[in-house]
């Protein structure tokens, strides 16, 4: 290897010291939001980030600008958004018995436009090519753990649009993703429709129903909805989620059919506080730094004269009537959750826990909106309670995937609440009894699904409906 004159190299006895720079340099549609990644290829067939030896009283943001330029033949100038941090390796040389010691600052870029790049041949590159983020993740060599690193980067780091009053709004889609919900989604349209109605005449009003691959009428209780109830300005969308099936895929469809300033994506087994969509809203004004808030849960009490389900209904739900932990929950729901469309991520389509996804996006700048209220039908029987268990472990093991072990424990450890069991035992016996027998049936439900993820862990849920 042949280091130029012009290069920040030091060289102290037996030890090299170099300074390089260069990046991640990603473009997202506007269509989808589908993230790209601009890589280069060597003649090993692997593939590389753009970056370079800074030269001499050259700042590295400025060298890692120059590198990106130069490697990816590229005439744009890619924007910074954030730096990453510096990168550390050592490495030798043939015929060489020095041990060379590179520093790389890292940063993040972003491309308005998904440029033509090329290879810089100079530099024994093949190829250069614009990679979905999972095949990128999939493709490139030595900087997988930068790449989920630098993605979080971006999507936290990112520029977008602040509205400083209602007045500023000029559209809103509320976003239906349906998988058999005929039993339920006529109440959920009633309550979305009155509470798109509180909001200003002038803004633009959509809801945008995905049906998931259904097997039931869901389809023909919403054309019942349209065809009898009074929507006044409301357009209503129906799409189909003709790819993978699954919530995730069903979310990345409804953005893509909407073009919209704020997205509200809502369950179709909830039923919002008339007032939830305004307040969503208004916490997106007073607090300029929210990428994606939800809406506060309360639990719809159980219509039904089955003895053995209103059993488990209570003990499943005593746990949201005592409330035993040391502080308030901050994990996130996507019953029903808001994001301005700038913040839309897109998803792979077997994400299972896509609130979670979202959050360990965006936390801390994430919120439970106190005064958005919506109405849940909680669990009333053991198998459902272990499916949906299941579900979460299921998908939280697979999000170690998309996010850096540093990043999983850091959210993990501000989100994490331990129970508060002075708080317990001050309890009457009818609220505390339940809430030991509920955490004893936890117990041995948590431990036959660690033993069941232990031999397969590609887990496939739906949500099972209440009647």
């Amino acid at each position: 290897m042949e280091f130029s004159k012009l290069d920040q190299i030091e060289f102290v006895r037996d030890r090299v010291i170099h300074k390089s720079a260069g990046g991640f340099v990603f473009h997202e549609s506007p269509y989808d939001h589908i993230l790209y990644v601009a890589l280069l290829q060597k003649q090993d067939r692997k593939f590389f980030i753009p970056k370079g030896h800074l030269l001499k009283n050259e700042k590295p943001e400025n060298a890692a600008i120059r590198e990106v330029k130069e490697e990816l033949l590229l005439k744009d100038n890619p924007k910074i958004i954030a730096k990453l941090g510096v990168d550390n390796y050592i490495f030798n040389l043939p015929n060489d018995n020095r041990l060379h010691y590179k520093d790389v600052h890292l940063y993040v870029f972003l491309l308005e436009q998904k440029s033509l790049i090329e290879p810089l041949k100079d530099e024994d590159f093949i190829n250069a090519e614009w990679l979905r983020f999972n095949d990128a993740l999939e493709k490139i060599s030595f900087d997988k753990n930068n790449l989920l690193k630098a993605r979080q980067y971006f999507y936290f780091n990112k520029s977008v649009r602040l509205f400083d009053n209602l007045n500023d709004i000029k559209s809103i889609s509320v976003g239906i993703p349906s998988y058999n919900g005929s039993k339920t989604i006529y109440k959920t349209l009633q309550s979305v429709v009155k509470s798109l109605n509180l909001l200003s005449e002038s803004i633009l009003k959509e809801i945008i129903i995905c049906f998931d691959h259904c097997t039931d009428n869901t389809y023909n209780i919403v054309k019942d909805f349209i065809s009898k109830e009074d929507l006044k300005n409301i357009k209503i969308k129906l799409i189909y989620n003709d790819g993978v099936k699954g919530k995730s895929t069903a979310l990345n469809k409804i953005f893509s059919n909407s073009l919209s300033d704020f997205l509200c994506f809502v369950d179709d087994d909830v039923i919002l506080d008339d007032k939830c969509i305004l307040n969503l809203i208004n916490a997106f004004i007073l607090e300029k730094d929210l990428r994606c808030n939800y809406a506060k849960w309360r639990r719809k009490s159980l219509i039904s004269n089955n003895p053995w389900k209103k059993f488990w209904h209570w003990i499943f739900g005593v746990k949201f009537d005592i409330q035993p932990y040391d502080k308030p929950s901050e994990i996130m729901r996507a019953s029903c959750m808001m994001l301005q469309r700038e913040n839309f991520v897109y998803m792979s389509d077997d994400i299972k826990n896509d609130d979670q996804f979202l959050q360990y996006i965006y936390w801390p700048n994430t919120r439970e909106i106190q005064n958005a209220i919506i109405f849940f039908n909680s669990v009333s029987s053991v198998s459902d309670y272990y499916k949906r268990f299941i579900r979460i472990m299921s998908g939280s093991r697979q999000l170690k995937r998309e996010f850096t072990k540093e990043r999983i424990d850091n959210c993990n450890k501000d989100l994490y609440r331990k129970i508060d069991y002075k708080k317990i035992l001050q309890l009457p016996l009818r609220q505390q009894l339940p809430f030991l027998f509920y955490r004893f049936i936890r117990f041995f439900i948590n431990l036959i699904v660690v033993i069941k993820l232990s031999f397969n862990n590609h887990y496939e849920w739906f949500r099972i409906k209440q009647n």
